[in-house]
């Protein structure tokens, strides 16, 4: 799927949900949080990674802080069972996305959400857009809202 199809695809789902995003687009090669937060002019911290995973219950997805790592063995006691990182095809199965360009909502049935506290402590938070070089700001209240995502500590901070 191009890029741009998918960025469309996230913005329309966006607009059924009510929600106006505006993506920003930054140049190829920022691969990582801190590549993107540099590209945004924004902090780490205030990177939304959404990461897909599996565990006992099917798939679960983990809004974590770009300063944090997931912690796999936190997770799995909170999911109450094994969790794993989602393959990249397990990932695009549960969430109609690429890994790096993988959104926080708008998937095809709803995913169970947790999110790092650390994103909470932001007004403003930057999520993946449907594509590797695209993100969107949204306020984290709104973001935990929208994704009915549950605060829960399941990161290791660097």
């Amino acid at each position: 799927m191009a890029k741009e199809d998918a960025v469309a695809r996230f913005c329309a789902a966006a607009a059924e949900l009510a929600i106006e995003v505006e993506p920003v687009r930054y140049p190829a090669g920022t691969r990582t949080a801190a590549e993107a937060a540099a590209a945004i002019g924004c902090e780490l911290s205030q990177i939304a990674k959404s990461l897909i995973c599996t565990g006992p219950d099917g798939p679960l997805l983990a809004l974590t802080a770009g300063h944090n790592r997931l912690d796999l063995a936190k997770l799995s006691a909170v999911a109450g069972g094994e969790v794993q990182m989602a393959t990249a095809n397990e990932a695009r199965a549960a969430s109609g996305y690429s890994i790096g360009g993988t959104p926080p909502f708008g998937h095809p049935a709803p995913i169970p959400t947790l999110i790092d506290p650390a994103l909470l402590a932001h007004e403003l938070v930057y999520g993946a857009a449907g594509a590797p070089d695209a993100c969107f700001p949204i306020a984290a209240t709104e973001l935990r809202r929208v994704t009915a995502a549950e605060p829960v500590d399941f990161v290791v901070s660097d």
